[in-house]
């Protein structure tokens, strides 16, 4: 029928899309984040898959933004719905992505104004303790 969607067409842009997202997000996260969310159950895959899609290849490629500002964002966002295992992943992306310590350090200072103390004090400790791990693997000196 011609008002079918074109399934094999839309599988290949969902594939595609994946493929360049799951790049990005492994410069990004790393190998191992990478490596961890390829191993999930059958069940999560296409979540996974729908926000790789979605989140690190149809927003992350945009050209409106660098890296380390997208970085900057979402830990914000994320210290604000209090996603702390996340927060942590993204603290250690956003260095890669050449965020600076104080960089951080200044967006949870914001996050602390527009979203309160307690959200900003718990932040700041995932954000620590991530920049701890980086320093102890040689990865941040």
């Amino acid at each position: 029928m011609a008002d079918q969607p074109d399934r094999e067409a839309i599988e290949k842009a969902e594939q595609l899309l994946y493929e360049e997202g799951m790049k990005l997000r492994g410069q990004v996260l790393g190998a191992s984040h990478v490596a961890n969310s390829r191993a999930l159950d059958p069940f999560q895959q296409p979540m996974q898959s729908m926000a790789v899609a979605m989140g690190w290849s149809l927003c992350w490629t945009r050209p409106g933004l660098e890296k380390r500002v997208r970085s900057l964002l979402v830990i914000v966002m994320l210290a604000v719905l209090g996603r702390n295992h996340e927060l942590g992943v993204h603290v250690q992306g956003a260095i890669r992505n050449g965020a600076s310590e104080q960089d951080i350090q200044e967006a949870l200072m914001q996050a602390a104004v527009y979203a309160g103390a307690p959200c900003a004090l718990e932040s700041t400790r995932v954000a620590s303790d991530a920049l701890k791990r980086m320093r102890e693997s040689g990865e941040l000196k």
